[in-house]
């Protein structure tokens, strides 16, 4: 009736003023929003509980957000009433009341307890879970009143007399009697810097871990800075304490010390339940059928859950260092953030969410991202007062696919978290060994970032003034990293206050700043252009378009030198008019006026060298001319296509320049392919004509007219035969074929102009002159020939051909030509594997330069470089695709791309920073340099957009060298060459599909193909992070991973045992990261182009641990019968094979095998040897290792009487 309405309405109008702490005398209205009235989702919490223990009904936030006004919030109440009624209920409260324990019970660990328990007994020295409240009081201190609340707070607080042993493997509280509280005192009174003096000790304190077992993890320190100066720092384990805690600490103590002080009773009602009931009865909670509800909807929600691929500047430490950046978000930007959140029905805390979910996504080029939230558990009036872990972890999970506009986000964050919230019945430590990810002790299995608005978690923020005492926080000195990174917020008058904690091992102090800068940009926008698509929203800083801006373009000294390098001296270069960088000193020109020029000017050189036979320039001219007029002769010009379809020769380069010399372009035909694939690039292309000769031609005739030149000699007078028709940048210069994603090959056409940019690029940068010589490695059919015959030539070079094939390198470089040889340009794969052996390979004594590209150039090998060269040959890593003409950026390797700690540093040079890394593991990979010859590059998101600095993105090349496209593909074309935004007008931009980004020494990082990605068994996974550790493994000389179903499978050469490398990348890699199959092979397959022949790899064979094999040693069995027992198995079904964690088990367990094995054979057995050596052998094999170990060190009595026990007999 309308009585018990108004009657509900005043109930709810006394519980938001007992919880908004409002006067009696402030109205309240029907429609009234609770958030205008300075809630947050904390204090509906409280409304809440409050409306349950009064009103017996549980109102959801989800219908407090749908609408959090009095009369939204009373026709809820009336509804779920009605409903509960109709269902004959009795109520909420009655339903889950919590009860004191019967006196003398044990009280129970809970889950998040007993995960905190464990991850403290695996690494004792671990401070990342201590809490600390460090308060500054000025005024006169009674310190026996203090020590007497102390007493008394301790006293009240069960959890505060808490600790934690360890019996037979397995955590079990001790409540300790209450006592006087152990309080060091520090008298700093009269110190020089007292106040520095107390920020040391107090960080010493903070960052102290504790020993759980021994005594309550509490530690109380009060240090007298100066009369009526005082710190008071408290230490605390979250195992015993979360943030509301605090809060409750704080006013229960000086509650209690102003009541001494005072000479009066405190007045503080008993507490209805201590922590160890909360404890009982959330284990009680757990096995209901509300608990499988949540964990079903979980399993669901974080089905393959990411990891998160924050890129990092250093490969981080076994312990974490944790650093912290605060800044400040405007209140005229978070106000309208407020404002935003009202309009959907939503929160600041939830606008916070999805922001910082753009702008993990943005710096990851991820769409599906989690990120976690502490969540106070205390929803119920009881819990409020206790001192306890009363926080829950939920997992937020963000889908940012699509490109959502910003507003939409935000709607489907808030159904995350407020779906989280009512499904928080399974605690986030269950969840992990529900969801089975697997097991990584030295990182959060599920989050690597937390975000936390602190009205959510309650921030224990102490008043200003307790009696005559003024009060502050004190600097606490914390330097512990939970996770990588993680965001901590507090609203106030003036905005947001914010600070960015980090992992200062993984992360630099500037990359903190720029992310927390972009965040300021990110949250801005959102408040100016909510609608905006997520890719949309501005988010670089003027630093950071600036800094792209500059790494965008070559750089204008020194074009292939790595900042914090030594220079390497190229000449100068200014640019040119169009954006083209021009050697200072090179003639403009495209590459036949070069060589005509050389051939004006240095008739006599050697131009070619092949076997026996010698070709100086002039001779090689009259060749050109002579056959080219015979092209002229069948209608050649025009930029017709003509292929040639020559061995390794001296003819080969004739055709090639003869074709340009008519006016054609010129098509390379491997006589090495097929005749279906030749006669398909014939076909395609167009091609008028071939060249060939005649051991060849019968294969090519049923295709298209052969020139089978009679003679191929340049003796006479060639002069009547005519000069090099003119050509125009935009002429055609060749067509090269790769291979296309569709199966079928796509040709690339390069203009002259785009050669001659790079090519004048090449002989500048490489010093190319009169004295060198270069050997002609590449296969005609791929376009890293280019790079080897045109620079020489333009320089006046030779260029030693090999006839025999690229694979007779080593024994041309052994002939007295091969010993002239001063530049070598390979493919990365092919030098990776001469590395391997340097001594095998005779080196040219002249060799100054060694040039390598096709692929990730490996650390270990730019060692074993380094170990045989030093700085004696420069060793240049090159990037660039066909469509790119040939190299499109390029870098110095040297000490600092080795993968090795830099050593003593020459005085006054600062140590390299190390190569930036992913998160997951460090990993080392050369870089593939800066833009080159008037190339520019852009790091891009899937949405054109650029990305920040240090962030993945498609790596897009734009500026001199771009091919014209694929020729008869214009959809393709269209495809992948696209308009540049960031050039003159008509200019394009190439997308590689390549996965880079910047690096901050301005060098580019190559991640991978932007699908080459692989997925085992859920995880997404970068072979050549596998790759790397195999190569820096003894014995590992080549290495390739792929995927094979449900496993990676490793390819290896050399001598090193797959068991011995399984159990080194256990040591080093995450478990799904170490490959489940392994072949070892005498070489790896190469492609023609000399990078491994992934389709060329075998099968790998099945895997032994398929097999069941019985225990086979005393040790063994004891294994299996101690697993048996943990596991609940029969001890017959576990082989010596098997793993613990696959047959079910986890990290609680291990600690419970470990303790029964320790007392089986009386070794301390360490809980990490479990998780190093997971199978039955491994752990035996360990186990006797241990034994070996302590029997070494005993008498022959003690020995003997240990072997007596040691294993059953």
């Amino acid at each position: 009736g309308r009585g018990e309405q108004d009657g509900l309405v005043e109930e709810a109008r006394r519980i938001w003023r007992e919880v908004l702490e409002l006067a009696d005398e402030d109205e309240i209205g029907t429609g009234d929003d609770l958030f205008d009235l300075g809630g947050h989702s904390l204090t509906m919490t409280q409304i809440t509980a409050r409306i349950a223990e009064s009103l017996g009904v549980e109102v959801s936030l989800d219908a407090f957000f749908d609408d959090p006004t009095i009369g939204g919030l009373v026709e809820e109440i009336a509804r779920l009433r009605e409903e509960d009624a109709g269902a004959g209920g009795e109520g909420y409260a009655a339903r889950q009341e919590i009860r004191p324990r019967p006196a003398g019970t044990r009280p129970p660990l809970s889950s998040a307890q007993e995960r905190l328990w464990f991850l403290q007994r695996f690494d004792p020295d671990d401070a990342s879970y201590t809490m600390y409240l460090v308060l500054r009081l000025r005024g006169a201190l009674d310190s026996g009143a203090l020590q007497a609340a102390l007493d008394a707070v301790v006293a009240r607080h069960e959890s505060l007399r808490t600790s934690f042993a360890d019996v037979d493997g397995e955590p079990v509280a001790v409540v300790h009697p209450p006592g006087p509280v152990p309080v060091e005192r520090l008298d700093l009174t009269g110190s020089p810097g007292a106040e520095e003096q107390a920020r040391r000790l107090v960080a010493e304190r903070t960052n102290a871990p504790f020993d759980l077992a021994g005594s309550p993890p509490l530690r109380v320190s009060l240090l007298a800075l100066g009369r009526d100066d005082n710190v008071l720092c408290f230490v605390l384990h979250h195992i015993i304490a979360d943030g509301a805690s605090l809060g409750v600490l704080f006013d229960d103590l000086f509650a209690l010390y102003l009541a001494e002080v005072e000479g009066r009773e405190p007045v503080l009602p008993p507490l209805p339940v201590q922590y160890g009931d909360v404890a009982l009865w959330q284990r009680e909670q757990e096995s209901g059928a509300a608990a499988g509800e949540s964990l079903e909807y979980w399993r669901r929600r974080l089905a393959d859950p990411p990891v998160l691929e924050l890129p990092a500047d250093k490969p981080g430490a076994q312990q974490p260092d944790g650093a912290f950046h605060p800044f400040r978000i405007p209140e005229d930007v978070v106000g309208r953030l407020d404002r935003l959140a009202q309009e959907h029905g939503a929160s600041l805390f939830m606008v916070l969410v999805a922001a910082y979910q753009v702008l993990l996504a943005r710096h990851t080029g991820q769409s599906d991202v989690l990120v976690g939230t502490p969540w106070a558990s205390r929803d119920r009036v009881e819990l409020e007062p206790v001192i306890g872990y009363l926080t829950d972890t939920l997992v937020l999970r963000g889908d940012l696919s699509g490109d959502p506009a910003f507003r939409d986000l935000l709607a489907a964050t808030r159904r995350s978290v407020l779906d989280a919230h009512t499904h928080r019945t399974v605690p986030f430590e269950r969840l992990i060994g529900e969801l089975g990810v697997p097991r990584d002790l030295h990182r959060n299995p599920l989050l690597s970032t937390m975000i936390i608005l602190h009205s959510q978690a309650g921030d224990g923020t102490p008043p200003e003034r307790i009696g005559e005492l003024n009060v502050r926080l004190f600097d606490g000195g914390y330097r512990q990293a939970k996770f990588p990174l993680s965001l901590e917020t507090w609203r106030d008058d003036d905005g947001l206050r914010a600070v960015l904690g980090y992992d200062a091992t993984l992360f630099h102090a500037a990359t903190a700043e720029s992310l927390a800068e972009r965040l300021t940009v990110l949250l801005r926008g959102i408040a100016e252009a909510p609608c905006a698509p997520v890719s949309r929203l501005p988010l670089l800083t003027g630093a950071d378009t600036a800094t792209l801006a500059a790494h965008a373009t070559a750089p204008p000294h020194h074009t292939t030198e790595p900042a914090h390098r030594s220079p390497v001296p190229v000449p100068d270069v200014r640019r040119a008019p169009g954006g083209i960088v021009e050697p200072g000193y090179a003639a403009a020109g495209l590459v036949p006026e070069l060589i005509a020029r050389v051939v004006a000017t240095a008739p006599e050189a050697t131009a070619l060298v092949c076997g026996e036979e010698r070709v100086s320039y002039a001779e090689l001219d009259a060749r050109v001319a002579r056959l080219a007029a015979a092209l002229r002769r069948r209608g050649v010009a025009d930029g017709c296509v003509v292929g040639v379809c020559l061995p390794r020769s001296v003819d080969a380069v004739t055709a090639l320049l003869a074709v340009w010399r008519a006016g054609g372009a010129y098509l390379p035909l491997d006589p090495d392919h097929p005749d279906e694939r030749l006669a398909f690039l014939i076909a395609d292309s167009g091609a008028r004509l071939v060249v060939s000769d005649a051991a060849l031609a019968p294969r090519l005739q049923d295709t298209v007219p052969v020139l089978v030149p009679a003679g191929w000699s340049g003796s006479g007078d060639g002069r009547w035969l005519g000069g090099w028709e003119s050509v125009e940048p935009g002429d055609p210069a060749y067509v090269i074929y790769t291979s296309g994603s569709t199966g079928t090959p796509k040709g690339v056409l390069v203009e002259h102009g785009a050669l001659a940019a790079r090519v004048r690029w090449m002989r500048e940068a490489y010093g190319l002159g009169r004295d060198d010589r270069i050997a002609q490695f590449a296969s005609l059919g791929f376009d890293a020939h280019a790079e080897e015959l045109y620079p020489a030539l333009a320089a006046g070079a030779s260029v030693l051909l090999l006839p025999g094939g690229a694979l007779t390198l080593p024994d041309v470089l052994r002939t007295p030509p091969g010993r002239q040889v001063t530049v070598l340009d390979l493919p990365t794969a092919y030098w990776h594997r001469l590395t391997e052996a340097p001594g095998d390979v005779t080196w040219p004594d002249a060799l100054r330069l060694m040039i390598i590209g096709g692929e990730q150039a490996q650390a270990a090998a730019v060692a074993r470089w380094r170990d045989r060269f030093g700085d004696g040959v420069t060793l240049i890593n090159t990037y660039g695709p066909t469509e790119a003409t040939i190299v499109a950026t390029a870098a110095v390797l040297g000490a600092a791309d080795t993968g090795r700690p830099p050593i003593d540093p020459p005085v006054g040079r600062p140590i390299d920073p190390p190569i930036s890394r992913p998160i997951d593991r460090p990993i080392d990979r050369p870089p593939i340099g800066r833009p080159v010859g008037g190339a520019t590059a852009h790091v891009l998101s899937p949405g054109g957009e650029p990305v920040p600095p240090g962030a993945p993105g498609e790596l897009c090349l734009g500026g001199a060298g771009l091919a014209r496209g694929y020729p008869g593909s214009p959809a393709l074309t269209a495809e992948r060459f696209v308009p540049d935004p960031y050039g003159p007008p008509g200019s394009r931009l190439y997308r590689t599909g390549d996965r880079v980004r910047w690096r901050p020494d301005g060098n580019l990082e190559f991640l991978g193909r932007l699908d080459g990605q692989v997925k085992v068994r859920g995880f997404r996974v970068e072979p050549g992070e596998v790759e790397a550790a195999l190569l820096a493994c003894p014995g590992v000389r080549q290495a390739a991973v792929r995927a094979d179903g449900e496993r990676l499978v490793a390819y290896v050469t050399g001598p090193a045992e797959p068991d011995e490398l399984r159990r080194r990348l256990a040591a080093s890699l995450p478990p799904h990261l170490v490959p489940g199959g392994w072949v070892r092979m005498d070489a790896l397959p190469l492609t023609l182009a000399g990078k491994v022949d992934l389709a060329a790899l075998p099968q790998a064979g099945p895997e032994p641990a398929t097999v069941h094999v019985p225990p086979r040693t005393d040790a063994e069995v004891l294994v299996a019968e101690v697993w048996a027992q943990v596991l609940g198995l029969d001890a017959g079904r576990i082989g010596a094979l098997d793993d613990f964690f696959a047959l079910g088990g986890h990290s609680l367990l291990a600690t419970r095998a470990a303790a029964l094995l320790r007392n089986a054979v009386e070794v301390d057995v360490p809980i990490r040897t479990l998780f190093d050596q997971p199978t039955v052998a491994g752990l035996a094999a360990a186990v006797e290792g241990l034994l070996i170990e302590q029997l070494s060190s005993l008498s022959d009595a003690e020995a003997a009487r240990l072997l007596e026990t040691e294993v059953p007999g």
